[in-house]
Order: structure tokens, then C-alpha cells, then sequence
């Protein structure tokens, strides 16, 4: 059996992914009733809250998936989670704007933003695409090696 070592790092935004998941279900649960309740009732605003509730339903499946991503250290979860913590502060802003509760808005949003802050570092952007492997272990990245032997030098 094959066993994968994760940094705290990785583990970190692994769980955070989910942990925002879990907060998108709840909130599209949320708002999904709430909308289809208040448009029942004649409520104002109502298709906008069902809206925002069906963004929130995308990005838990979006925000599960890179979680996965990140816990499997697959290449495209940094660029997944770059597009699910963007948009879960874009989901949470517009929600601010639309309800009275601004600290429940803000919460999310300041998570987000620190786990962005954390994927746009070097060291972890590095760890995340995989490229560290490859200069702990003395190679060189595939796009320069293949680039190496098309040098004059090389064809000699």
C-alpha cells in the first residue's frame, strides 16, 4: 500500500476545503428554504436569496472536490482552490449585502482570504504543483530537460 506524506500545511487547506463545504451546505440548505419559503409568502428579494443558495450548493461540491485534490496532492488543486475560497468570499459579500448579519458574511470571508494568502505563497504553491519534488531530488523539471536536448550542444 502506497502511503502519502502530507505537510500540516496541505492537511490544513485538506480540511478547510471541507470545513467551507460543510458551511456551503448549511447555507444552501438555508437559503434554498428560506427563498422557496418566502416566495410562498410573497417575500421580497426571493429570487436573489435562491440564487446565492444555489451558489452556495456549487461551491460545496466544488469545495469537497478540492479538498480531495489537496488531501490526494493533485496539481489542480491549487488552481481549484484559488477559484473556491474566491468565491466563497464573492458568495459571502453579496450575502452581507443582502441580509443584516455582516459578522456571519465576514467569518467565511476572512478564512478564505487567509487560506488564498496561504495558497499564493511560494513555498506552498511550490509544495501543492508538485515542483519541490523535483529539486529535493536533484532532477530537473520535465519542460527543462526536454528544452536541454534541443540546444545545439546537446545535437553535437
Amino acid at each position: 500500500m502506497d502511503t502519502q506524506k502530507h505537510s500540516l500545511g496541505i492537511t490544513a487547506l485538506a480540511f478547510a476545503s471541507v470545513a467551507a463545504g460543510i458551511y456551503c451546505l448549511v447555507a444552501a440548505i438555508a437559503l434554498l428554504l428560506g427563498g422557496t419559503l418566502g416566495g410562498v409568502f410573497g417575500a421580497d428579494r426571493t429570487a436573489v436569496v435562491i440564487a446565492i443558495g444555489a451558489l452556495y450548493l456549487g461551491l460545496m461540491g466544488a469545495a469537497y472536490l478540492v479538498g480531495f485534490g489537496f488531501w490526494t496532492q493533485r496539481h489542480w488543486s491549487w488552481a481549484g482552490g484559488i477559484v473556491v475560497f474566491s468565491s466563497l468570499i464573492v458568495g459571502s459579500v453579496v450575502l452581507a449585502l443582502i441580509t443584516t448579519n455582516v459578522v456571519a458574511a465576514l467569518v467565511p470571508s476572512l478564512g478564505a482570504g487567509a487560506a488564498i494568502w496561504y495558497l499564493l505563497r511560494p513555498a506552498t504553491k511550490a509544495q501543492v504543483l508538485g515542483t519541490d519534488k523535483a529539486e529535493k531530488a536533484g532532477q530537473p523539471e520535465a519542460p527543462a530537460a526536454a528544452g536541454a536536448l534541443d540546444t545545439p550542444q546537446a545535437v553535437r
